[in-house]
């Protein structure tokens, strides 16, 4: 089988596209709430759509998102997604053996971070009654997970 773009197979199954998909789809999700301090809802994303002409289901809305149901192969509407609602190029939705482009790596880099931080700070707000030293491993087991997601 042949193997490009660091290591993803360039023949994927069915399910494999669908799961390809969602995973994109989540990450743009979680980028675009994060940037606007909100949950993204369908109704965000049909009236974004619609305004261009293109039209999305709830039902297919919640095949990408999911990874379940038929897979969404409809070029206009992934291309409008990609470009009108979450501002990437129309390739990293369109074209599944694409690269992720390098300001979604970088934002989806950024905000593992933030949520390894966050999870640092509770730990610390919450967990002060405990020993010296078993605040330093789990500080040093966050620190170390962190490390490793660089």
């Amino acid at each position: 089988m042949t193997m490009a773009n660091g290591g993803h197979s360039v023949f994927l199954t069915q399910q494999q596209k669908k799961e390809r998909l969602a995973d994109r789809m989540s990450i743009l999700v979680d980028i675009w709430e994060s940037d606007n301090h909100t949950a993204l809802t369908y109704p965000h994303i049909e009236s974004a759509l619609s305004s261009h002409g293109i039209h999305l289901s709830r039902t297919r809305w919640s095949y990408l998102i999911n990874g379940t149901g038929h897979l969404v192969t409809d070029r206009e509407l992934l291309k409008g997604i990609a470009e009108f609602v979450f501002g990437v190029p129309a390739s990293y939705l369109c074209d599944l053996n694409s690269e992720t482009p390098p300001e979604v790596e970088a934002r989806r880099g950024f905000l593992i971070t933030l949520r390894k931080l966050k999870v640092k700070n509770f730990a610390m707000r919450n967990l002060g009654e405990m020993s010296p030293e078993t605040l330093k491993t789990i500080t040093e087991i966050i620190d170390a997970s962190m490390k490793d997601e660089e």
